[in-house]
C-alpha cells in the first residue's frame, strides 16, 4: 500500500500519521504545506516530501492537494483532524470523487490489503468500522494525538543533509473565500498540547466545581478537560471534552476529579504518562488506569493541591476558562 500524508504548516500532527503509515504502507509520501517540515517528516518515515504552496483561501488549498494527489494515485491519504484538516479532507474527498471516513480512532489493514478505518459511532456507543471497496484512494482524517508523536526518528538521515523537496504543478487554482476579519477563539485551553490536565466528570456537579478546577490548572500551568457527561450537563463547554466524542490526549500528568471511568471517556486519555484519579467509590473504573488512586471527596483533594501550591508560589495567576 502507497501512504500519503498531509502536513498543514500550523502544527506537527502530521507526523503522528507518518510514523503510523510506516507500519501497513510499503511506501509514504508527506504533503508539506511548509518546507521547514520537511527534515521532521522524513525523520518521522516518510519516504518523500512534496511541497503543497499554502494558500489563505482553504478552497483553494483543498483544490490545489486534490490536484497533487490526483497526480500521484496513493493507495490511502490521511490527514488530521484539526478543525481545518477536516474541511481540507472532505473538500478533497469531493474534488477526486472517493469516500472519506472522517474522524477516526484507529486505522489497520485487512488480510485483502483494504485500509480498515475505525471511527466512534452512535453517539460514541459503537465503533464502525469502515472499508473503502471500490474508489481510491482510500480517505480518513485521524484526531490528533491518537497515535504517539514520533521520538526517535524512523529513518536516519546524514548529519547535515537536508530532506529533498519536490514540487508538482497542478492547474490553475481560483481562489473562493475573501477574508474580511480574524478573531481568534478565547478560553479553551489547548488540550492536545497540554503537558497538564485536570479534566472533571459529572461527580463535580456544577459550573462553580469546574471553576475550581481552573484554579488548580492554572497553579501547575496545564488545561481543565471533561468528560461527555459533564459538558452535557452544561457545567463546561464542548471545546473541554476529552473521549471518544472529543478529543484524545497525551499529557505527562493527567488528575481525574469526579470521573467514574467509562470507556467512552478512557479510550480519550489512557496515553496519559501519569494518571491520578480521585473519586468517593472506591470500585470506580477510572482507578484501573490510575498510576495514584485516592477515594476521596474530590473538592477536599482539590483545595488541598490549591492550597499546597498557593503556599509554595505565593499569589497565583488568574486563569481563564471556555
Amino acid at each position: 500500500m502507497t501512504t500519503a500524508v498531509y502536513c498543514e504548516a500550523a502544527h506537527l500532527h502530521g507526523l503522528e500519521l507518518i510514523a503510523a503509515a510506516r507500519r501497513f504502507s510499503q511506501s509514504v509520501t508527506a504533503l508539506c504545506e511548509d518546507a521547514a517540515h520537511a527534515q521532521a517528516c522524513r525523520a518521522a518515515g516518510a519516504d518523500e516530501v512534496i511541497r503543497i504552496p499554502l494558500s489563505k483561501d482553504d478552497c483553494a488549498q483543498g483544490t490545489m492537494a486534490a490536484q497533487i494527489i490526483g497526480q500521484l494515485g496513493p493507495d490511502s491519504v490521511l490527514f488530521p483532524a484539526t478543525v481545518r484538516g477536516r474541511f481540507l479532507s472532505a473538500w478533497v474527498a469531493a474534488k477526486i470523487e472517493t469516500g472519506l471516513t472522517a474522524d477516526c480512532t484507529a486505522l489497520s489493514v485487512t488480510a485483502d490489503g483494504l485500509l480498515l478505518q475505525s471511527r466512534p459511532a452512535f453517539g460514541g456507543n459503537l465503533t464502525a468500522d469502515i472499508l473503502c471497496r471500490q474508489r481510491r484512494p482510500q480517505m480518513a482524517s485521524i484526531r490528533p494525538g491518537i497515535y504517539p508523536m514520533p521520538e526517535r526518528p524512523a529513518r536516519e538521515s546524514p548529519e547535515g543533509m537536508t530532506a529533498p523537496v519536490r514540487c508538482l504543478e497542478g492547474g490553475p487554482v481560483r481562489d473562493y473565500m475573501t477574508r474580511t476579519g480574524f478573531e481568534p477563539a478565547r478560553g479553551a485551553d489547548s488540550l492536545q498540547d497540554a503537558r497538564i490536565i485536570v479534566a472533571g466528570g459529572k461527580g463535580i456537579g456544577s459550573k462553580k466545581g469546574f471553576e475550581k478546577l481552573f484554579r488548580l490548572a492554572a497553579l501547575l500551568g496545564g488545561a481543565v478537560g471533561a468528560t461527555r457527561s459533564a459538558v452535557d450537563a452544561g457545567y463546561i463547554g464542548y471545546a473541554h471534552q476529552i473521549g471518544q466524542t472529543g478529543v484524545a490526549v497525551r499529557p505527562e500528568l493527567y488528575i481525574a476529579f469526579g470521573i467514574s471511568g467509562a470507556i467512552q471517556h478512557t479510550v480519550g486519555m489512557n496515553a496519559s504518562r501519569t494518571v491520578i484519579a480521585v473519586n468517593r467509590d472506591r470500585l470506580a473504573p477510572i482507578f484501573r488506569c490510575a498510576d495514584i488512586g485516592i477515594a476521596g471527596d474530590w473538592e477536599e483533594t482539590a483545595d488541598a493541591m490549591i492550597a499546597s501550591l498557593e503556599k509554595g508560589s505565593g499569589s497565583a495567576p488568574a486563569s481563564g476558562r471556555g
